[in-house]
């Protein structure tokens, strides 16, 4: 069999003809974008698991077919490779992978993810490290060889003769060969443990070559061998060399870095420039360069390395270029695109057709026409270059053979004949008004017929040549535009436009119809864009369009659509053809489907499957004879024989290649790693519950065409269905409960060949320490012992219970009686309130008019004073009442506390001297402005002030500590020297009723400390008692700067009550006695008010709310004093009714309340009250208000009725007189020109009786109606005037004055200017 082989190899030497016809390679490659380390790649090894490993000028690649992981030299890691510049690979039988660098050996764990240096062998450059089948690893370092046995651990020099190795070859047949660089070849013979050495320089008489030889063996009688310039077979058996490259094989001297074994045959050559392919038994060769414009070729032509994996994909590695892949499957399709040299003229392919002399012609839209040889690969253009003969233009698209002639047609140039065996054009058709013309000269497609009729589809319409009269026959049949055209066997001819659907006209049966897409039938066609018509074997009749693709059945005229739904790549359909297998091949704009005609089942094919590109073009496709199918692009044209297509029946292992706990790698070499082995190796993973956030990544190792890889995974516990995935091919998990699960993961490669082997991992979520098996002990001997104290204290707890039950029965006897004394206290102070005022207003006249003598008048002082003191008691005792409930409301406001320190000091200065106290304010230099509520800030004060002075035997202190703008709280000191208070008593002295011992000498009540330190913590403060020193008391103030609520009232408060003193300064001097409705539920208070308001206005009475309203329908009342609190309606009710009633609006209101806080005033003011006056009050202030009130409004009227100008709604007080008064004047406006105008027209535009009207009016304006009127009418006769586009007459006129003189006449009177002097006045 050797020598038979051998002998077969010497045919190479009469071999002298290259290939008919080269067969293309594509290629995919991998380089720094992609992420490899380097483009400068050597050696490289697949391991035993499947993973490729790569050796680069910048560290060692692992790849999975997605990503590289790059292992790099790590200063300060010992751990890591020695260096980045490696040479050789090798995986021994352990999968421990041998990695040579120029700083020595390197070994990695794979399963511990680790480098170790090989110490054994000293640290050089590495060239070759390679392994026989007896156990022993060869390796060539600083051009020495070394043998390490791996069993027995044992290293060797092997002695050369002083011979330096450069290379090393294992046959397969297991022989140890090394090369060295002066020419001489070794031979390893086991058995005896010596080399047998062959000199190729004296065998051949080539010298002066071998400084850098590869070896391979060929068969087992010879050696391929490459040099530095040379390539020669050797027969070891015979001793004899021969000279391949002065043979023609490669055909020039190349330097050879590598020899790769494809076949028995052929041997693939890596060199300096480029790959060659040799042919051992034909002797022919091809030569494979890098093309610059062909981004399928190779990358670079410096070639280092070629492997071929375990799927059939051949790797081929290179100085510059990266990684080149070549794999049948994607060399499925043959690509015409356009290149330097031989190649087709354009990108964008439509027509193609074959003549009856087997060359295959093209048409581009860019380039003109093409003629292939099949045979040959040859291509010639045809373009039109201007000269006779030439074709008209480059943009072709219909054409068909009609023997020695091509009928090619183009874009709005007409249509071209060419003599096949000229190649030149003979005939030229152009459309004109001839109607024995082309009708457009946009050729859109072309057809023959079975009877050898030629069609031509235009823009337009269809025409039919006429052999016999040299022109054409329009068909009127199908007047538009002609996409395609078709003839079934009985003769019909099938029309497809790009607009119309499809039409058909049999010539024999006169038969004809139209197919049309209708929304109305969504089993009909599927769009009226009709691309293409075809029909196959089965007599059906395909019709591809922009929408999908319709299968019609002519016999039963039913259709059977497909769209991207179905399985097609894209709705959009250009062509389709048969195969000799009964499939269908579509084209589309996102790629070449191919539906099984028996499974109705489809096959997609994109860029990644080898095709140039997913944009296929419209009418361009075409099967030849030897069933190949080609179909046009706009990137060139694709061929292929569908039967040839080769499926993938490799079954790829599946691998977890990474993984990452809470987004984070998981790095095995650290302590605490939950992995202690690589994820590839790994069986099964802990960890625990607060890292239970897993993600994987998983490839499948199949490099064919990696990016249709399928993946599919479960995880067992969690879920029992399969679950698809894609794109990043990871899997994550987010949260796992503790438990244990199985990660099980399974693959497919590109043809969709499932791995029936799963890939599994045990994963174990820890519970955390509380969910642990000794956590549940603990909590039954936890639950236990407490069942036991229970029970052991049960009886305890029945007279713990007893015990309190009887507490909280004192308990709440105390607290009632507590409450009754309360609610006795206030309901007392409540009912003394009315009384004092009663008492309080007479004595205010009395002591007014100083007609008293001297003792009278002190005896009414006395009154005064303990008339004042009683209400200041009732007020403090109502104060705490509202306290303790927690109903008293603050509002906080912004408050000088050094002017409310120094007014309460001074009101508390007669009773200090008086007891000749030495009585001190200590304050800052500069103010403080806090936020609190002013009134209960006061009390607060006056009753620690009051106190302090009340106990104090010689001296009193009041101090407002320093402050800065960082303080949140400022702090008050009261201090006295009076009887020392125990400290044991510093909390019961701020309980209700208390009394200090020592204490009850002295007047009082025991609510004062209590009501301040419940007014202080309504301030979110405190009051306390502070510990002794120097035998004093000193009660500590703290109230926070700030308050969560603010109101910065202070200057509205102070412009109130500035405006309240002007007024009250001002006299009513109203001859007309008003009319005063007081409203009050206290007869004597109503009685007082009565007598003492009567000598100024009219008074009538009403003892509450609905009472007030009734006499407010009858009565013109110019102003309302009332109570807040009556029964039946209160003062706020009765105060918003009349706000809210237009009948009421206009009328002013006094609130009379014994409510004196800010949110009562507040409240009353909000429902619109004008004025607020507290209880007990002064009878001049009240006075005082009333004429005011009546006062301001009678000013406001008068400056309406005497300012021509004034709008009437500026005499408004309130929302509802606002929009009475446009209302109002709306109408007047509108009938203003009307002397009919009057006040029964006025009531019924606005829907109101005649006396509520004449009420409202009066009251609002202090004017009757038919003033209002004229007013009015006099008041848009100034607006008229002032626009001076009117005679004074005209004016009138329009006002609806018939005599211009009683218009000038009320006009002076009313405005004290006649009309003429106001409008040169203006």
């Amino acid at each position: 069999m050797v020598r038979a082989f051998v002998s077969i190899l010497l045919l190479f030497l009469i071999a002298t003809q290259g290939f008919a016809q080269d067969i293309p390679f594509y290629f995919r490659n991998y380089q720094v974008a992609d992420g490899l380390s380097g483009n400068a790649v050597g050696e490289m090894v697949q391991d035993k698991k499947g993973f490729m490993w790569f050796a680069s000028r910048n560290g060692l690649n692992r790849f999975d077919g997605h990503n590289f992981r790059v292992f790099q030299s790590i200063a300060g890691d010992s751990l890591s490779l020695g260096s980045n510049s490696i040479f050789a690979l090798y995986e021994d039988a352990s999968e421990k992978l041998w990695v040579g660098t120029h700083k020595g050996v390197y070994r990695y764990d794979p399963v511990a993810d680790r480098f170790d240096a090989f110490k054994l062998i000293p640290a050089g450059e590495v060239l070759e490290i390679r392994g026989d089948r007896n156990g022993n690893i060869w390796v060539i370092s600083d051009l020495t060889l070394y043998r390490y046995h791996v069993r027995t651990g044992r290293l060797a020099r092997v002695d050369l003769g002083g011979n330096q190795p450069v290379s090393l070859h294992i046959s397969p047949a297991g022989t140890v060969w090394v090369a060295c660089n002066n020419g001489v070849v070794r031979q390893y013979h086991q058995d005896t443990g010596r080399f047998e050495a062959f000199n190729l320089g004296e065998l051949s008489g080539i010298r002066e070559i071998y400084g850098a030889t590869t070896l391979h063996a060929v068969g087992d009688s010879s050696l391929l061998i490459g040099t530095m310039k040379k390539v020669l077979l050797f027969n070891f058996v015979k001793k004899q060399v021969r000279n391949l490259t002065a043979a023609g094989l490669p055909g020039e001297d190349v330097q050879v870095h590598t020899i790769f074994r494809k076949s028995d045959r052929e041997f693939w050559l890596g060199t300096e420039s480029g790959l060659y392919i040799l042919d051992l038994i034909s002797g022919r060769s091809q030569h494979i360069v890098r093309e610059q414009f062909n981004h399928y070729s190779i990358t670079d032509n410096i070639v280092n390395s070629i492997l071929r994996d375990r799927e059939g994909g051949i790797w081929i590695t290179t100085q510059f270029g990266g990684i080149n892949y070549y794999s049948t499957q994607f060399n499925n399709f043959r690509k015409f695109f356009p290149k330097p040299g031989n190649s087709i003229s354009g990108n964008i392919v439509h027509e193609i057709t074959k003549d009856k002399y087997g060359h295959l012609w093209v048409g581009t839209e860019d380039a003109g026409l093409n003629r292939l040889d099949i045979h040959t690969g040859q291509f010639k253009a045809l373009l039109p270059d201007g000269r006779p003969g030439s074709i008209s233009y480059r943009n072709l698209h219909g054409m068909v053979v009609d023997g020695d002639e091509l009928w090619v047609g183009t874009y709005e140039h007409g249509l071209d004949v060419i003599d096949l065996r000229t190649q030149r054009v003979i005939r030229h058709y152009n459309a004109s008004s001839d109607p024995r013309s082309l009708s457009s000269n946009f050729i859109v497609t072309m057809y023959k017929t079975r009877n050898g009729d030629i069609l031509a589809g235009t823009w337009i319409g269809l025409c039919k040549y006429n052999r016999a009269t040299d022109d054409f026959t329009r068909i009127p049949f199908f007047n538009s535009q002609v996409q395609s055209i078709h003839e079934d066997a009985e003769g019909t001819l099938w029309v497809a436009s790009y607009g119309r659907g499809v039409s058909f006209f049999n010539p024999k049966t006169q038969k004809k119809g139209q197919l049309r897409y209708s929304a109305d039938q969504p089993g009909g066609l599927v769009d009226n864009y009709v691309n293409s018509i075809y029909q196959s074997s089965d007599k059906s009749i395909w019709l591809c369009t922009e929408h999908g693709l319709s299968r019609y059945n002519p016999a039963t005229g039913k259709f059977r659509n497909y769209r991207k739904t179905n399985g097609l790549p894209d709705n959009q359909v250009f062509r389709i053809l048969e195969d000799d297998a009964g499939n269908f091949w579509i084209t589309t704009s996102r790629g070449l489907a191919k539906l099984d005609g028996r499974t109705d089942r489809f096959t997609n094919f994109h860029m990644r499957n080898g095709l140039p590109t997913d944009q296929f073009n419209y009418n361009s496709s075409y099967k030849d004879s030897d069933g190949t199918l080609y179909f046009g692009t706009v990137a060139g044209m694709v061929g292929f024989k569908p039967a040839a297509l080769l499926r993938n029946a490799f079954v790829p292992p599946v691998y977890i290649t990474r993984l990452q706990v809470n987004n984070r790698d998981v790095d095995i070499r650290q302590e605490d790693a939950p992995l202690k082995q690589s994820i590839v190796y790994a069986n099964e993973i802990t960890l625990p519950y607060q890292s239970s956030s897993v993600s994987f990544d998983v490839a499948v190792l199949s490099y064919v065409i990696p990016e249709q890889n399928s993946y599919q995974y479960q995880l067992e516990g969690l879920a029992k269905e399969w679950v698809p995935f894609h794109g990043d091919r990871r899997i994550q998990f987010a949260k796992l409960p503790p438990g244990d699960y199985t990660l099980k993961i399974r693959g497919a490669n590109n043809d969709g060949l499932w791995n029936n082997r799963e890939t599994r991992l045990r994963i174990t979520i820890l519970p955390p320490f509380w969910a642990t098996g000794w956590a549940y002990l603990f909590y039954v001997v936890l639950t236990v012992s407490i069942i036991v104290v229970i029970f052991r204290y049960y009886f305890l707890a029945l007279h713990e219970k007893s015990r309190r039950q009887i507490e909280t029965i004192e308990m709440g006897k105390e607290r009632e009686i507590y409450n009754a004394k309360i609610d006795f206290f206030t309901n007392v102070a409540h009912e003394i309130r009315t009384p004092l005022t009663l008492i309080k207003m007479p004595l205010d006249k009395l002591l007014a008019t100083r007609k008293s003598d001297l003792e009278m008048i002190e005896s009414l002082n006395m009154i005064d004073k303990n008339t004042s003191r009683l209400i200041d008691l009732t007020n403090q005792l109502l104060d705490f009442r509202k306290a303790e409930a927690n109903n008293y409301s603050l509002n906080f406001t912004k408050t000088d506390i050094n002017d409310l320190l120094s007014d309460v000091f001074s009101t508390f200065r007669p009773a200090a001297e008086q007891k000749q106290l030495q009585y001190k304010l200590e304050l800052p230099r500069i103010t403080l402005q806090a936020f609190v509520d002013e009134e209960a800030c006061k009390k607060i004060v006056s009753n620690l002030v009051n106190n302090a002075i009340k106990y104090a035997e010689s001296s009193v202190k009041v101090k407002l500590s320093p402050f800065n703008s960082d303080d949140l709280l400022f702090h008050i000191e009261f201090t006295n020297d009076g009887p020392l208070i125990g400290y044991d008593d510093r909390d019961r002295i701020f309980e209700p009723f208390y009394r200090a011992e020592g204490s009850s000498k002295e007047p009082g009540t025991g609510i004062g400390l209590p009501l301040a330190r419940s007014l202080a913590e309504l301030h979110k403060g405190t009051l306390e008692l502070k510990r002794s020193e120097l035998d004093q008391n000193t009660f500590l103030l703290s109230i926070p700067i700030h308050q969560d609520y603010e109101l910065d009232l202070h200057k509205e408060d102070e412009n109130r009550d500035g405006a309240e003193a002007d007024d009250s300064e001002q006299t009513s001097g109203n001859p007309n006695k008003p009319n005063v409705l007081l409203v009050e539920d206290n007869t004597e208070i109503l009685g007082y008010l009565g007598r003492e308001l009567s000598l100024e206005y009219n008074i009538f009475r009403a003892g509450d709310g609905r009472q007030a309203i009734e006499l407010l329908q009858e009565e013109n009342i110019h102003l309302v004093i009332s109570d807040i609190m009556m029964p039946v309606m209160d003062g706020i009710a009765l105060c918003r009714e009349m706000k809210n009633d237009v009948r009421f609006s206009h009328i002013p209101i006094i609130l009379l309340t014994a409510k004196n806080s800010i949110s009562s005033k507040i409240e009353g003011l909000e429902v619109g009250a004008d004025a607020y006056i507290e209880k007990p009050f002064s009878l001049d202030h009240l006075s005082a208000q009333i004429s005011n009130l009546l006062q301001n409004r009678d000013i406001i009227k008068d400056y309406f009725a005497r300012s021509p100008l004034t709008h009437i709604k500026g005499i408004a007080f309130s929302r509802a007189d606002k929009d009475f008064l446009e209302q109002l004047n709306a109408i007047i406006t509108e009938h203003i020109a009307d002397s009919d105008l009057d006040v029964d027209m006025l009531s019924s535009k606005m829907n109101m009786s005649r006396p509520t009207l004449y009420r409202k009016i009066k009251g609002i304006s202090d004017m009757t109606p038919n003033e209002l009127i004229n007013l009015s009418r006099l008041k848009k006769a100034a607006e008229l005037l002032a626009e001076k586009n009117y005679k004074i007459n005209e004016v009138a006129d329009m006002v609806g004055y018939s005599v211009p003189t009683n218009f000038s006449r009320d006009f002076q009177k009313q405005f004290g200017v006649s009309p003429s002097g106001y409008v040169n006045a203006l």
